[in-house]
């Protein structure tokens, strides 16, 4: 079992990712736009799609919950409430349930639909449809449950409109969760001692220089890197390390976000993710979290904020984003936070690049 067998996906409101936009027609079509929605192919699984209804219908959130043998398992009940609460809350209207069953008979999930039916229907949140499927691949046949006669054939995940507007925002569609972790696996053994070493000289820098100063030797390094359209060089890494490692710098580094140096300081996260051992890995597996939080990719900054909280379960900023990813808050959260970072930056005596 993973660390987040249950997670929120926002589908609005991401401040670095307007929403996609494709049109689904049909119940096939709508399961097989879940891979698409999540940002992966659920195994195991059961998806709840949050609308909004109106003039047009529109997906808001989707949330998955990992499945088990038993239908009334503590944790799918405790999911499946704690989506109500969140569709309560940002009223949302309807919800679709898809089941992703494996190898368990479809059918043998049927109590599922008396479950949500008794946490939504009090609310009055539509649950018109509970669908279920053993595998999102082409060809699989899906069968509603709850007596609803609808059943058909899924046609293609890969070709689905969701799928063709994800891509070509260029937003990849991962084959499972655990190849989402796959890119934060740490590098060799030799390669993170090497790295060890090099953060040990860095650290014994930072400790006697003004927090300011350590901060804008970080950002010539990434704006070095950025100009040489290159990977952070060791000693540059080396010293980022250190830098997280005091708090008004790392909190002003968040600031770096959507701005010039977005992508090289995202880039710069995940590596030092990859090649640091023990508790100093939960800052940069932090960082990770919050860049992709802000653009809504949820399977993502959870494998994050996973990293970070195996790491050190009391690290603050990691457990302040995890409850907000639980909790199904929206992005702008993070956003509020980076807002904040900027304005630290400039305490230190630091203007961070905004692109304007």
């Amino acid at each position: 079992m993973t660390r987040h067998p249950y997670a929120a996906h926002r589908r609005d409101d991401h401040p670095l990712d307007p929403p996609l936009r494709a049109t689904v027609a049909t119940v096939g079509d709508l399961l097989a736009a879940v891979p698409a929605l999540l940002g992966f192919v659920p195994e195991s699984s059961l998806v709840l799609i949050c609308l909004a209804t109106g003039p047009t219908t529109t997906v808001r959130m989707t949330m998955r919950q990992d499945l088990t043998a038993s239908p009334d398992a503590p944790d799918l009940l405790a999911a499946i409430e704690r989506c109500a609460l969140v569709c309560d809350r940002e009223a949302f209207d309807t919800v679709v349930a898809v089941l992703i069953t494996g190898d368990r008979a479809p059918e043998s999930y049927e109590p599922v639909v008396d479950a949500l039916r008794a946490a939504f229907d009090p609310l009055d949140i539509d649950v018109p449809g509970v669908h279920a499927v053993t595998s999102l691949v082409a060809g699989a046949t899906w069968i509603s449950l709850g007596g609803d006669p609808r059943r058909g054939i899924l046609p293609d995940p890969r070709s689905s409109a969701v799928a063709a507007s994800t891509v070509m925002r260029g937003r990849p569609i991962r084959p499972s969760r655990s190849e989402l972790a796959r890119l934060l696996a740490p590098t060799s053994k030799t390669d993170r001692d090497r790295f060890a070493r090099q953060c040990a000289v860095a650290f014994g820098d930072v400790v006697s220089e003004y927090p300011g100063e350590v901060l804008a030797r970080v950002l010539d390094d990434l704006e070095a890197d950025l100009d040489a359209d290159g990977a952070v060089d060791a000693g540059a890494a080396a010293r980022a390390m250190a830098a997280l490692t005091l708090l008004p710098v790392r909190d002003a580094l968040l600031g770096l976000a959507g701005g010039p140096l977005d992508s090289v300081a995202g880039g710069l996260w995940v590596e030092l993710t990859r090649r640091v051992d023990g508790p100093d890995r939960a800052a940069p597996a932090t960082m990770v979290a919050a860049w992709f939080y802000l653009r809504g990719d949820g399977p993502m900054a959870g494998v994050a904020l996973e990293a970070a909280l195996r790491a050190d379960p009391g690290y603050r900023l990691a457990v302040l984003l995890d409850t907000a990813l639980q909790n199904g808050l929206s992005p702008a959260v993070v956003l509020d936070l980076v807002e904040s970072a900027r304005g630290v930056a400039t305490s230190l005596g630091v203007a961070l690049p905004t692109g304007e």
